[in-house]
């Protein structure tokens, strides 16, 4: 998309348009030198490439716009000619028509930004001794060109509403420097605005637009002129099922959709609904389909389709599991059975059984499960999904499960019924809110604990309990990508209650002991691509947590179940301790967990085998090499937090990305560790070698670590 950029007696194009040509009103000084080079210029390599006078732009972005590089150094160079550009750089020579063709690209760069009147210089300089050449861009930036007006033409009649929008945030006003790519940015939003509010067929007129600049200020004046067309409803809904199947109602599509036949076209409302279809999880693929609006046509009407594959009703499927749950590494396998449209109404009735392990290896050696090496699971579940509750924003779940949950001291069996409400607020904003009844039956193991110092806690944690909770969750997800986010953030909030309603309904209520606590727990991720060519991803994590028994539960001898409590360490929090051997308290309370935790992340993704193809069946492009710094730790209470208890760890890690999300490897080494004597606590105080990385961690996993 381009814009028409006049000047008297000269005519550019400029970025809103295509791409521009060199305008003689910036000058490009060329020395003498440049027509009549040396013979043996071409063998010089390039020393160092400086900028000189850039007072608005650093030269790090202008260094990037231009081919002549200075030459790497020996190593990486002897690399190349011995490996080949894999695995090394090759030396950078001296060329006058690259450094001529750099000075116009830099030319380009500053037109395009506002900078008119100025003036750049290329210059050399030959060191005969060393056989290389020093290369100076000297910049004289002058005047930056803003805008002086912005006049908007064709929009009458658009309506208060739509013009509205359409001037409430301008991406361009008057004062700002003026550049093309803020001009194309400016066109594509009022043209998305006009789609989204009738005005499907409205296109931008360029060559009755344009960016006209005066000589005697140097600044712009803006015209855009528009033709909006006819405005446009919503017409008929018709719905098609391919291939036909009985109990793939009409309706099951239609209430899923954000409009109705009448409303204001909107293209937002259309991909928005067509989202809505393919997150009910019957259809294979669902579409959204119309023919072109044409201000011919007499109806103002737009007819629309809407096309639907559905997925097989029954599916019976083994599965291979795979994954990083209580942040350590898990391998298991399961069965699981889906009707899809369960007793109509686009219900989805799920059955499970899934068996896991972290002990792999102690698995095969140990006797039974009751052995104390060995961590795992088993799960069966049934659960019902009704995705349209009310309405489309609102779903609901019905999940019955038991599970076995096997730790290295103790056995926890849990049965549990949960009722939940999910609700879409906004695009990116969601909430649930969770009934949980969860009856809970811990077992210890005897010869894993020393009950001397464990004996006080035992008697709390050694009894059945049957709790009522409430967890109320609110998100916000900004993120780019699902499995490996460049860009945004996510927030969340998760608020956790146990015991009120027993205490309002005690004739309800079984005889077994039940807790009363309160918990809250808050998570940020963060992510920017430092850049901009997804090579280099900046990741950040803060979470903090905690939870304290409340009412008659604070005197009498009941614990928070052990299945609710915070655990630290693993491949998901501080990763220089294994899952769940963080803690700062005694090391026999540690694999109790705790009732505070705070940690953070911060992450170095790097795609540094960009460009080296394949190596075997391995896409080397797939694989990214991440540097981490993490830090946090888990307390008994929040009275107990000080600051110099906070645990750091940093390391290693690879990551190879497949179509369900990253496999994960790290290693971490801890940078202090709090429980050492004093004297032992940083790595500056213990053998590197010998103590740090021999007792390092290696973590696995699937997905990025947050």
């Amino acid at each position: 998309m381009g814009f028409l950029f006049r000047m008297p007696g000269l005519i550019i194009r400029s970025g809103f348009l295509g791409p521009p040509s060199i305008p003689f009103l910036f000058f490009i000084a060329i020395p003498a030198a440049l027509a009549q080079p040396l013979p043996d210029q071409r063998d010089l390599e390039i020393d160092k490439v400086e900028f000189t006078g850039n007072k608005t732009f650093s030269g790090g972005e202008l260094q990037d716009l231009i081919q002549s590089k200075p030459t790497p150094g020996g190593i990486s160079k002897f690399l190349y000619r011995l490996l080949g550009e894999k695995f090394g750089s090759k030396p950078e020579y001296f060329d006058p028509d690259r450094l001529e063709a750099d000075q116009k690209r830099l030319v380009e760069f500053y037109q395009e930004r506002g900078f008119y009147d100025g003036l750049i210089e290329g210059k050399y300089r030959i060191d005969s001794s060393d056989q290389s050449v020093d290369i100076l861009f000297a910049i004289d930036e002058k005047k930056r060109s803003l805008v002086d007006s912005v006049v908007f033409r064709g929009l009458r009649g658009i309506g208060e509403d739509v013009a509205e929008k359409i001037f409430k945030e301008p991406l361009i006003q008057k004062g700002m420097p003026y550049e093309r790519a803020s001009g194309s940015a400016e066109i594509r939003r009022i043209l998305d605005i006009l789609a989204n509010n009738g005005y499907p067929a409205a296109r931008f007129e360029y060559d009755s637009s344009g960016a006209f600049r005066t000589l005697s200020t140097g600044n712009f004046l803006l015209v855009f002129t528009l033709t909006i067309g006819k405005k446009y409803q919503f017409g008929d809904v018709g719905v098609k099922v391919d291939p036909p199947r009985p109990d793939i109602t009409d309706n099951l599509a239609l209430r899923q959709l954000d409009f109705e036949p009448g409303d204001v076209y909107s293209r937002e409302k259309e991909l928005s609904s067509e989202r809505n279809l393919n997150r009910l999880g019957l259809f294979e693929l669902a579409t959204i389909d119309h023919a072109s609006p044409a201000d011919s046509v007499s109806s103002s009407k737009i007819p629309i389709e809407v096309l639907v594959r559905p997925r097989p009703r029954n599916e019976l499927s083994p599965e291979l599991l795979v994954s990083d749950e209580n942040n350590e590494f898990n391998l298991g396998v399961g069965l699981g059975f889906t009707n899809r449209n369960f007793l109509g109404d686009g219900r989805l009735f799920n059955a499970r059984s899934r068996v896991r392990t972290q002990s792999i290896s102690e698995l095969f050696a140990s006797p039974a499960v009751h052995d104390t090496t060995t961590v795992g699971s088993a799960e069966i579940q049934f659960q019902i999904l009704q995705p349209y509750l009310f309405t489309r924003t609102l779903s609901g779940s019905w999940t019955m499960a038991f599970n076995a949950q096997k730790q290295k001291p103790y056995i926890l069996y849990i049965l549990k019924n949960k009722m939940g409400l999910s609700k879409q607020f906004a695009t990116y904003t969601y909430g649930s809110l969770d009934w949980t009844l969860e009856r809970v039956r811990p077992e210890f193991l005897t010869d894993s604990v020393k009950p001397e110092k464990v004996l006080a806690l035992l008697r709390e944690e050694d009894q059945p309990q049957f709790n009522s909770i409430l967890t109320l969750t609110l998100q916000r997800d900004r993120t780019n990508d699902i499995f490996s986010p460049t860009a945004g953030f996510f927030n969340s909030i998760v608020l956790e209650e146990s015991g009120i309603l027993p205490k309002l309904l005690p004739r309800i209520r079984l005889d077994l002991p039940f807790t009363q606590y309160y918990k809250m727990t808050l998570l940020g991720r963060w992510y920017q691509d430092l850049t901009s060519t997804r090579f280099n991803i900046l990741a950040l994590k803060l979470k903090t947590g905690y939870q304290d028994k409340y009412g008659e539960s604070r005197t009498i001898g009941v614990s928070i179940p052990l299945n609710r409590r915070f655990f630290a360490g693993g491949s998901g929090s501080v990763r220089g301790w294994r899952a769940r051997e963080l803690g700062q308290m005694p090391e026999a309370l540690v694999e109790f967990g705790g009732n505070f935790i705070f940690e953070g992340s911060a992450e170095l993704r790097i795609n540094q085998f960009r460009g080296f193809g394949k190596f075997g069946f391995i896409r080397m492009d797939n694989i990214w090499t991440v540097y981490f710094v993490d830090f946090g730790n888990l307390w008994s209470d929040i009275t107990d937090f000080r600051i110099r208890d906070i645990a750091a760890a940093a390391g290693v890690g690879f990551r190879y990305e497949t179509y369900f999300g990253p496999f994960r490897i790290d290693y971490g080494f801890r940078l202090y560790d709090p429980k050492e004597p004093r004297g032992r606590q940083t790595v500056f105080k213990r053998q590197f070698v010998g103590e740090t990385l021999s007792g390092g961690v290696i973590h696995f996993g699937i997905g990025h670590a947050f």
